[in-house]
């Protein structure tokens, strides 16, 4: 168990948090975002993902998964005894294993592992548990394809909340090598007290939280584990990772997470990084600070596995 505190000082992350300030404007991931035109807002994004920097001789195929598209990354001779499952963020209603290309493909050229990334459901055209469910599918069709193979589950945000809620879900968690989760989002009941941390964030307000509610539960029960991990059970949990922004909205969800795992006896490390942004983590090895962290996810991945 650990936490690391760090502070951002390279002049790459001081040049992506200007780059990302610019990408996000207007965005609507705020009190309003209830009232996107999200199919417009996907269709602008999908061009802009098209330029996001690679990893030169990563091979990209797409595939399907029990019915489910995915992204599959592979980089030279890669090695079968462990597949990283990526799920996107998006606040549940944007992205796609297609728009991950860039952080999948530095996962896989770093880790040597196949890199499967997924397209799940979006809302508010899906509600809970579609995304989930999708995840599950694809979980299913990686152990079927892959059977002696484990699996790490990664993501960003609201793919973070869904990676540990498939976790929660997956019975067998020995199948499960590591669990890495940046920027999770836990917590729809409104239970965490995100008023004893000063919030300066530029990507994800605190009043979005209200009307995702409605775009991602609907009537669904608001303290289901496999909604809002925060009420799940992390006994025998798999190891986790945990990094996030030390002035984000959701810091208090990615110190919620640590203290249930270091409760439950889970092998658990967590970085916070001051001077970031939301999710800061996925920028890979275009910045200093980031690349220290990819480097430890895949150490922690290959430690457990």
């Amino acid at each position: 168990m650990s936490i690391s505190i760090r502070e951002a000082k390279s002049n790459e992350i001081k040049k992506n948090i200007s780059t990302v300030r610019k990408m996000t404007k207007g965005m609507g991931f705020d009190e309003n975002m209830g009232n996107v035109n999200w199919k417009m807002i996907r269709s602008i994004s999908s061009i802009g993902y098209r330029f996001m920097p690679k990893e030169r001789g990563v091979r990209f195929k797409k595939i399907i998964l029990g019915k489910r598209k995915a992204l599959l990354s592979e980089y030279g001779d890669t090695d079968d005894r462990n597949i990283i499952l990526y799920i996107h963020g998006g606040g549940f209603v944007s992205g796609s294993g297609t728009s991950s290309k860039g952080y999948s493909s530095m996962l896989a050229k770093y880790s040597g592992n196949k890199v499967i990334s997924l397209d799940y459901s979006l809302s508010p055209e899906h509600k809970y548990p579609d995304a989930l469910m999708d995840c599950c599918i694809v979980f299913r069709g990686i152990r079927k394809k892959y059977p002696t193979s484990k699996i790490a589950l990664m993501g960003e945000s609201a793919g973070g909340n869904l990676c540990l809620a498939l976790a929660l879900k997956v019975k067998d968690k020995s199948t499960i090598s590591a669990v890495i989760v940046h920027s999770p989002f836990i917590d729809f009941s409104g239970s965490l007290d995100r008023s004893e941390h000063e919030i300066d964030d530029f990507t994800v307000k605190e009043g979005c939280l209200i009307p995702l509610r409605e775009i991602y539960v609907g009537k669904g029960n608001l303290k289901n584990p496999f909604i809002s991990p925060l009420y799940g059970k992390f006994k025998d949990f798999p190891p986790t990772f945990i990094t996030c922004d030390y002035n984000e909205t959701l810091y208090a969800d990615s110190s919620a997470i640590y203290k249930k795992c270091e409760e439950a006896g889970v092998d658990t490390e967590m970085v916070v990084m001051k001077g970031a942004f939301h999710a800061f983590a996925t920028i890979g090895t275009r910045t200093p600070e980031t690349k220290q962290i990819l480097n430890e996810n895949i150490n922690f991945i290959n430690k457990h596995l």
